[in-house]
C-alpha cells in the first residue's frame, strides 16, 4: 500500500535542505508526496519563494499563510503559530497523510507538528536535538516530544534526544540533508555565477545575518556594528559582498532596513531577496570567507573548507567543525576574525580538509528507507518516557 508522506516547508533555506528528500520520495513508487508550503515562502517582500518551488516542478498540495510579513516583534509570533495550526489542521484532516515530516525549529514546522500530533498522525522530525542557545531550542525540543520518529544530524544531537526520554528505536542518526545536495548535485562554476548574477571578477565575502529571537530588540545595534566591520574590510581588501535577505523573525525588519541602506551606499554590495539553494551553495563554495550567524556556516561550509566568522550568539550551542571563528558584536573583534579567515595560513591549511560532524550526504536515502519500513501502528503513536 502506498504511504502518503507530507512534507512541510516554510522558508527558503529549509526548502533547500528538504529538496533531496522531496526528490527521492517522488522517485519511489511506494511513497506519495504531499507538499505543504507555508509562512515565509508566501511573503512577497522576502522573494515570494513559493515560485522557486513551482519552478522546480513540484506539485504543491496546499499553502498555509501565517501572516509572517507582519512579524517584527515577539508579540506577533503566537498569532502566526495559531494561524499555522488552523491551516495545517484543515489540510491534514482533508488529505489524511500517513506521516508528516518536519525539519528544524521554525514556527511553520512547529505549527504543523502540533496539528499532526493532535490528529494522531505520526510526525518525523529532522534535525532535532540541535542546540543553538536561544528560544529556538525550546521550539525544537517541544517538537521532539511531540514527534514519533527522529532524524538527528549528529551523534551529539542524537544523545540529547535520548536524554529527553525518547525511546532508542525511534531515533536514527542520518546526518544533515543539506550535505546530500553538496555531495551529489552539480553546483555552478564561478564563471556561471558571474554570468547570471553580474558580479565582479574578484574575491568576495558571503554574508547572511538573521535576528536572534531572544535579542530581537538589539538587532539594529548588532547588525550596525557588524556592517561597520564589513565596511572597513571591504575598503582595505578590495572585496565585494554577496548578501541575502534575513528571515521574517522578530527583529528581521530592522536588519533588513540596515542591510538595504548599506547596499544602497556601497556599489560593491550585491543584495538578493533570495538565491536558489544550489546557487547559494555555489556562491559559498567559491567565497573567501562566510560571515554572519546562519547555521549554513556551521553545517554546510565545512564541506567546502570555507572559513566561517560566526557573529554573536545565534549558533552558540551548535556542534562545530574547525572552520568556525566565533566573535562577539565588537567591531574590532569581527575585523580580527575576518582577517584570520583571510590571511592565517596555518588556519586555512587546517580547514581545507576539516571533518564535517554533520554526515556524509546519505541522509535522504536513510530517511526514505525508514519511512518505508516503520510500522504505522499504535506502538508508534503511544509514546513513553524511558525514565
Amino acid at each position: 500500500m502506498v504511504r502518503k508522506i507530507a512534507i512541510v516547508t516554510g522558508s527558503r533555506a529549509e526548502y533547500g535542505y528538504l529538496k533531496p528528500l522531496i526528490q527521492r520520495i517522488l522517485r519511489d513508487e511506494n511513497l506519495q508526496l504531499l507538499l505543504y508550503v507555508a509562512g515565509m515562502h508566501l511573503v512577497k517582500s522576502h522573494g515570494n519563494t513559493i515560485e522557486e518551488i513551482k519552478k522546480d516542478g513540484f506539485k504543491i498540495q496546499a499553502t498555509v499563510p501565517m501572516g509572517e510579513e507582519e512579524n517584527n516583534s515577539t508579540d506577533e509570533v503566537p498569532l502566526s503559530i495559531a494561524k499555522g495550526i488552523i491551516g495545517f489542521t484543515k489540510s491534514f484532516k482533508k488529505d489524511k497523510p500517513d506521516v508528516v515530516v518536519v525539519l528544524g525549529d521554525r514556527v511553520e514546522p512547529f505549527s504543523a507538528t502540533i496539528s499532526a500530533a493532535s490528529l494522531n498522525i505520526p510526525v518525523a522530525h529532522i534535525n532535532g536535538g540541535d542546540v543553538s542557545g536561544n528560544i529556538d531550542d525550546s521550539f525544537r525540543h517541544a517538537m521532539t516530544k511531540l514527534s514519533h520518529l527522529h532524524f538527528p544530524a549528529s551523534a551529539l544531537s542524537m544523545k540529547r534526544i535520548l536524554k529527553l526520554g525518547e525511546e532508542k528505536w525511534r531515533v536514527h542518526q542520518v546526518g544533515a540533508l543539506s550535505l546530500d545536495t553538496i555531495l551529489h548535485e552539480k553546483l555552478r562554476s564561478l564563471n556561471e555565477l558571474r554570468a547570471i548574477y553580474h558580479v565582479p571578477k574578484k574575491k568576495y565575502i558571503l554574508f547572511v545575518y538573521h535576528a536572534v529571537t531572544t535579542e530581537w530588540k538589539d538587532a539594529k545595534y548588532q547588525i550596525h556594528r557588524t556592517l561597520q566591520a564589513m565596511q572597513k574590510i571591504m575598503q582595505k581588501q578590495d572585496m565585494f559582498v554577496i548578501m541575502v535577505y534575513p528571515n521574517t523573525d522578530p527583529g528581521g525588519k530592522d536588519i533588513l532596513l540596515e542591510i538595504t541602506q548599506f547596499a544602497l551606499k556601497n556599489s560593491q554590495v550585491y543584495l538578493f531577496k533570495n538565491l536558489p539553494y544550489q546557487d547559494f551553495l555555489s556562491f559559498m563554495s567559491a567565497s573567501s570567507v562566510f560571515v554572519g550567524n546562519s547555521s549554513s556556516g556551521i553545517i554546510e561550509a565545512p564541506s567546502f573548507g570555507i572559513p566561517y566568522v560566526c557573529v554573536g550568539t545565534r549558533q552558540k550551542g551548535r556542534e562545530r567543525a574547525q572552520n568556525v571563528i566565533d566573535v562577539d558584536y565588537d567591531e574590532n573583534n569581527i575585523i580580527k576574525g575576518i582577517k584570520k579567515a583571510l590571511f592565517d595560513e596555518a588556519f586555512l591549511k587546517k580547514i581545507r580538509r576539516c571533518h564535517n560532524p554533520y554526515g556524509n550526504g546519505t541522509a535522504s536515502q536513510k530517511i526514505v528507507k525508514i519511512l518505508h519500513t516503520v510500522s504505522l501502528n499504535e506502538r508508534l503513536l503511544k509514546k513513553r518516557m524511558t525514565y
